[in-house]
């Protein structure tokens, strides 16, 4: 006689329901996580251009010659440049996606002794109505401190 053996598996009530937890879980993670994604967008950009900053600051005083930091169109949130006085460039920032960027001032000028001409502020806001924000403060020094929110 052959005994119905026991079944492994899962049923179509339990995938289903399985994936209806999933996907209530996904609705609710989604909205986070574009925050997520924009924080990341404003430190990643407030990061180039205190790294931006840290070169044109170190290569005037290497070089011992002044060193020019402008957007490379006309406006930041295209990129920036950093070139020398000669005009050869030494750094070419890509497009920021997602983040306007607004500066205090057109460019900026690191002098032979790392300071620069004009202290300025550089506010990054994202896209789309986004409420997050930071605010890069360029010290006359050369130095750079970035702060969180918007630039006051």
């Amino acid at each position: 006689m052959l005994g119905l053996g026991r079944q492994r598996g899962y049923t179509l009530l339990e995938l289903m329901v399985t994936l209806g937890i999933v996907a209530i879980l996904a609705g609710v993670a989604v909205p986070s996580f574009n925050g997520f994604i924009q924080t990341q967008r404003l430190r990643s950009a407030a990061n180039d251009l205190t790294t931006s900053f840290n070169l044109a600051r170190s290569e005037s005083v290497k070089r011992n010659v002044d060193v020019l930091m402008a957007p490379s169109q006309v406006l930041w949130s295209d990129g920036w440049l950093v070139k020398l006085g000669d005009g050869s460039t030494l750094y070419e920032s890509a497009k920021l996606n997602g983040v306007d960027v607004t500066a205090s001032a057109n460019s900026f000028t690191f002098q032979s002794n790392g300071r620069v001409t004009s202290s300025g502020t550089f506010s990054l806001e994202g896209v789309g109505g986004s409420t997050i924000a930071k605010c890069v403060r360029l010290k006359l020094s050369g130095g750079s401190v970035v702060d969180e929110g918007a630039c006051p």
